[in-house]
């Protein structure tokens, strides 16, 4: 059992919701066929299609890992590569996966708060197809929403980059593992996001907002369909007994679960980035849009943060420290990281 202490280390951490418990125990009676075939793998499917307001093909995977490289997959050839940001998640913090089993190059582009740029995109774009078949050929363009640094893309901001994939051939890949905390801080509907984006394959999150390990990837572009189920299977994101995650969908969706859970994460974010803000020696680094929170602290505090607070320290050379909230982050939560960062500032070691 893991010690008593405010957890801010990841929505990874957090617990599954209990309604989300409930439907997996509902499901676990009597037999149902494999492999996808069941009924909790159908209506999940068609609730997601829904919420997208579109006919889109519906993959209920186990990791977001394994998504965005089923995704990448589907998208490219070993001869083409990916854009993405320099701390984008799939060259950043997932082990190579993209390079090693897509066969696909990723070239990096500077973010700017977290965000691709599309000057940094035509730049990236000019340089690697100046020596035509020595170089890859750039094919899809991967964004997360939100970024990495809890920054969000507007609609406007995913209009101009949908455009400039458009004029460029260019595929347009979401990484969405908290989607949802995006629709929150736009107030708007997950549907309007992928429009605006026009997106063609979309890994959609869930274990971050509150289920207990289950994510989807969305296939909107048809021609990405070919084969894809061969390639589920392939990429080792084909389960057999998938009703225990395609269960957990359905009562996130149906009642727009994935809503309120979004929205208290966010809103707990923000009193804790308020918290920070009000302590002498604590500084936000970036705008906080969703449920991260990211800041620095002297030196000698963090270890002192860190014997109260689960978290992690981030970047070393700046002294920055991020924080996440979850759906369950509570009242007592924020009266405690209150207390424990007034008492750090006043009696600092």
């Amino acid at each position: 059992m893991i010690q008593k202490k405010v957890c801010l280390a990841s929505d990874n951490w957090t617990s599954a919701h209990p309604l989300v418990i409930k439907a997996v125990i509902e499901a676990n009676e009597g037999y149902a066929p494999s492999y996808g075939s069941d009924a909790w793998t159908e209506e999940a499917g068609n609730l997601i299609q829904k919420s997208f307001n579109n006919h889109c093909k519906v993959f209920i995977v186990p990791t977001g890992t394994g998504a965005n490289i089923f995704a990448l997959r589907l998208c490219s050839k070993p001869f083409e590569s990916i854009i993405c940001t320099d701390i984008a998640h799939i060259q950043y913090q997932e082990s190579g996966a993209a390079e090693a089993l897509v066969g696909c190059k990723l070239l990096t582009v500077p973010n700017q708060d977290g965000k691709v740029t599309p000057a940094e995109i035509v730049k990236k774009l000019k340089k690697e197809k100046t020596f035509g078949k020595h170089s890859t050929s750039p094919r899809v363009l991967s964004i997360t929403q939100p970024t990495e640094i809890g920054t969000v893309y507007t609609l406007e901001e995913l209009k101009t980059l949908a455009t400039l994939c458009k004029q460029e051939n260019l595929l347009l890949h979401i990484d969405g593992s908290r989607l949802y905390n995006a629709a929150v801080s736009l107030n708007t509907s997950l549907h309007e996001i992928t429009d605006a984006a026009q997106v063609d394959i979309l890994s959609l999150g869930g274990t971050k907002n509150g289920l207990m390990g289950a994510e989807s990837l969305v296939i909107f572009n048809q021609h990405l369909q070919e084969g894809s189920d061969h390639i589920q299977k392939q990429m080792l994101q084909l389960l057999s007994k998938m009703r225990y995650l395609s269960a957990q969908y359905i009562p996130f969706f149906k009642n727009n679960l994935w809503h309120t859970l979004a929205t208290q994460a966010n809103q707990k974010a923000k009193e804790i980035a308020s918290i920070i803000q009000s302590t002498p020696g604590l500084s936000l680094s970036y705008p906080v849009e969703t449920n991260q929170i990211f800041f620095t602290a002297p030196p000698s505090w963090i270890p002192l943060i860190q014997e109260k607070i689960f978290c992690y320290p981030w970047d070393a050379e700046k002294n920055e420290v991020r924080f996440i909230a979850s759906w369950n982050t509570s009242e007592q939560d924020i009266k405690e990281i209150r207390s424990i960062l007034s008492a750090i500032s006043k009696h600092p070691k």
